[in-house]
């Protein structure tokens, strides 16, 4: 086993061998010199607007409810006095959800992908992130106390975290107020959207102006009445954006790999909102093996274990420890604290002050040889696989 390791360890160094000057990321001594930069302009009133109402979206059709039949689905409007007070009650449809339903969905080949692309550079080097000028700056988000008690056993031991935490928990609540941070986002899933509650949560990031990056399983694979809604800066139940920024994903798609390799655990979504053009997003980078070992990079994300998935999480200046190919995609290995919730969470790392993810957090990976654990790392899916997916996805789904 471990001479099958050094082999894939050297044709991995020989492949990258050309990408090894990339200039790495900022470590945590430029980070903390960054400043502060205030909005140029202030918000557009559209936006201002959109931060502050609320809106109940609902399909035209029964298709959230799986039915089509001719029939009136339009929600009902009456007038209740109580004895407290007098309100309006909006009374939906049978058939009806809150919300908007997805459209489309499906894995692509990575041939289908190229071929989407063209000869564009940027699908194998990277792509370039964006702050509108009416953003706020903010690189040194607010960090808060956890407030999560740890678990006990009966007898009062402390309970042992997921196997994706290493040691202490290193992971911290932080506000997310600014840019890059109010990027980042939690996703909501249904599987089932007749159900008035998501089947599970994870995160994501706005990488495009109306395209989020989060990790493959994240998806409602096979379903035919699915959903998906991303809020990004999502704290204490609603974005710190406004009550009404938020999005109903449209689309989705992932890579045709079987679905069970990590290297290639990613997926874009199309948002019905174009967030990204209002708030800012993400670029993203080629990974270099001549980066491993540096403390340069940042996990987030919204796990349970922390704040409830109520607030968003972080780790900061971590190294990757290893990286696995696997054809154009890489499977990035590190030690970063991670448990369920922070699935879909960017593993970014910052360029002049700018955030590139270089993965989207897959999951943990434990391999053990009887009693003995050989490798316990998390890891997360990136290299030209995440470059190409995500510049097929700014073009096909522009804003």
């Amino acid at each position: 086993m471990a001479t099958k390791k050094t082999a894939q360890t050297a044709e991995r160094k020989t492949r990258t061998t050309a990408k090894d000057a990339t200039p790495a990321p900022a470590g945590p001594d430029e980070f903390v010199r960054l400043d502060n930069r205030p909005a140029k302009e202030p918000l557009p009133a559209r936006l201002a607007a959109q931060a502050v109402r609320r809106v109940l979206l609902s399909p035209m059709t029964g298709k959230a409810g799986g039915r089509t039949a001719a029939k009136d689905y339009s929600p009902r409007l009456k007038r209740a006095d109580e004895k407290e007070a007098a309100h309006w009650e909006i009374e939906l449809s049978d058939g009806l959800a809150q919300g908007l339903p997805g459209r489309a969905a499906g894995r692509l080949s990575v041939a289908e992908v190229q071929r989407g692309l063209g000869r564009r550079s940027d699908a194998l080097e990277g792509l370039a992130p964006r702050r509108p000028d009416w953003v706020d700056y903010t690189p040194h988000a607010k960090v808060l106390p956890r407030t999560t008690p740890l678990l006990r056993r009966i007898d009062g031991r402390l309970v042992q975290p997921h196997y994706g935490v290493f040691g202490a928990d290193d992971r911290v609540v932080y506000y997310p107020s600014g840019y890059p941070w109010h990027c980042i986002g939690k996703i909501l899933v249904w599987d089932d959207f007749s159900q008035p509650y998501p089947a599970w949560s994870g995160s994501g990031v706005l990488i495009g102006d109306r395209v989020v990056l989060t990790c493959g399983h994240m998806a409602p694979w096979g379903s035919g009445n699915w959903a998906m809604q991303f809020i990004p800066a999502f704290y204490d139940g609603g974005s710190i954006l406004g009550a009404g920024v938020s999005s109903w994903v449209s689309d989705y798609y992932g890579y045709d790999t079987g679905g069970h390799v990590s290297a290639w655990d990613m997926l874009v979504c199309r948002l019905y909102t174009p967030l990204g053009h209002s708030y800012g997003y993400y670029g993203t980078k080629n990974y270099s093996s001549s980066w491993e070992g540096g403390n340069y990079w940042t996990l987030a994300g919204y796990p349970g274990a922390i704040a409830g998935a109520n607030r968003p999480s972080r780790q900061m200046w971590w190294p990757v420890l290893d990286d696995d190919s696997d054809g154009s995609a890489e499977e990035v290995e590190y030690e970063a604290d991670a448990s369920p919730g922070d699935s879909g969470g960017p593993v970014f790392g910052f360029w002049s002050g700018d955030p590139y993810c270089i993965a989207t957090h897959s999951g943990g990976s434990k391999t053990t040889f009887l009693w003995w654990t050989l490798e316990d790392t998390n890891v997360g899916a990136g290299g030209g696989a995440l470059n190409s997916l995500v510049s097929w996805a700014r073009s096909h789904w522009p804003l």
